[in-house]
């Protein structure tokens, strides 16, 4: 019977807040968790990313036409989550953007059977989450110091460029998880389809 797994996803240094709970199947893959950590976070998704677990790294580059040298590194791509024999508070660390990288915590909080077939459509899923999400190209250590700035003075000095228009003012208390959902699907494939397509 096929999973509905559940995950604590924070940014590193914001965990209490900007994070989300996700709930995403285990038929889908370690790349798909990832895109939907993009998605509601609204990145840019135009860095490359990898996922820690256990020594191994789950890496976006890689896919089955690849040569892979490092035994350590296996593909984000073709990596089913099932395939991870996840544990209860297992921790996981996403790195996104290399170069001024962004880093979330992925706790493992458990799953559920998935009722049926049709169901696994409603996935992946927010359930809570607080902190409208990150900035491409700054650092967490950067974005801490906007949300603390913000909380000390009450109100954002801080903007983004979002999707390549022009800027708006970021505000990270601003998030609605109606919204978030509304727009969630659309997004994963959308970024999906940017790292997949070869």
């Amino acid at each position: 019977m096929n999973k509905v797994l559940k995950f604590n996803v924070g940014i590193e240094g914001l965990e209490n807040k900007i994070w989300r709970e996700i709930e995403i199947t285990d038929r889908m893959t370690v790349a798909d968790l990832a895109y939907t950590i993009l998605a509601t976070f609204n990145s840019l998704a135009y860095h490359m990313f990898n996922i820690a677990y256990k020594d191994i790294i789950y890496d976006c580059r890689l896919n089955p036409r690849d040569t892979i040298y490092d035994e350590n590194k296996v593909s984000a791509i073709t990596t089913k989550l099932s395939s991870l024999d996840l544990k209860e508070n297992d921790t996981m660390e996403m790195e996104y953007d290399y170069g001024s990288p962004t880093t979330f915590v992925i706790t493992y909080l458990g799953c559920e059977e998935l009722q049926s077939f049709n169901d696994a459509k409603n996935y992946p899923l927010i359930t809570q989450g607080e902190g409208l999400g990150m900035l491409d190209d700054i650092t967490s250590e950067e974005l801490k110091d906007i949300v603390l700035e913000t909380d000390e003075l009450g109100y954002s000095n801080s903007y983004f460029t979002a999707g390549y228009d022009t800027d708006k003012k970021y505000d990270y208390r601003k998030y609605n998880l109606k919204t978030d959902n509304k727009n969630l699907k659309g997004l994963v494939l959308l970024i999906k389809n940017g790292y997949e397509a070869r």
